[in-house]
């Protein structure tokens, strides 16, 4: 899952994006509209979380931009811009959910689970191909009956690539599902990474394999017999 927060305060933002790591999810912070815009143009998202007071203008017209999309992300507005005259103005422009600062940080957890309630957002709380099994927003595994935590971006991948199992899933667009866009990425930090992955499963007693195909990507499959 990605999310897109669009908060000018970078304390506030960083701290958004932690909070939304609880729901498996790479993070975009942005602090303007026009910064908000050229995210949405590069970036498909899952959840936007929208401050309305940004330096050039009310995110309200980012709000309504994203009710047009085809797929359009759920929407929270979060802002301190909250009589009761903005909170209808708010959703009547196609906001899901609308809530004040400050705000209390595992209601505002939960009112993202909410919004993402609906059947076309819902994303598994379980995935699983073999005796592998990856549970979503606490990062843990069940690998041939161990318990295990992995790091974050080695969760990140494996979901990728169960939700893709025995597809390919290229590089590009691997990179593009488990890093923001500010993230410094070395050209080796991915491959690392994988193959760090795929000796914990293998480790463990996996009866999955993560396979390179070269120049492309990766695919999941079930070893052999």
């Amino acid at each position: 899952m990605r999310s897109l927060v669009i908060e000018d305060e970078p304390e506030i933002g960083a701290y958004l994006s932690r909070l939304l790591r609880q729901l498996h999810s790479v993070v975009d912070i942005v602090g303007s509209v026009v910064d908000a815009q050229q995210a949405l143009s590069n970036f498909k998202y899952d959840l936007a979380i929208v401050d309305r007071m940004l330096p050039d203008g009310d995110a309200l017209q980012i709000v309504t931009a994203l009710g047009r999309l085809p797929e359009r992300p759920a929407i929270i507005i979060l802002t301190a811009k909250d009589a009761k005259e903005d909170v209808i103005e708010g959703l009547n422009c196609g906001a899901d959910d609308y809530l004040g600062k400050p705000f209390e940080p595992q209601e505002f957890i939960a009112r993202a689970r909410a919004v993402l309630r609906r059947p076309r957002l819902l994303i598994p709380q379980v995935l699983s191909l073999g005796n592998v099994e990856l549970h979503l927003g606490s990062n843990e595994a069940i690998v041939a009956n161990n318990k295990v935590l992995l790091r974050r971006r080695e969760a990140l991948i494996l979901g990728a690539l169960l939700m893709r199992r025995d597809r390919v899933i290229t590089r590009a667009a691997l990179i593009e599902e488990i890093y923001g866009f500010d993230d410094e990425i070395e050209s080796n930090t991915l491959e690392a990474q994988v193959s760090r992955l795929r000796k914990r499963l293998a480790d463990l007693g996996g009866d999955v394999e993560i396979h390179s195909i070269r120049g492309i990507g990766y695919i999941l499959r079930m070893q052999p017999r």
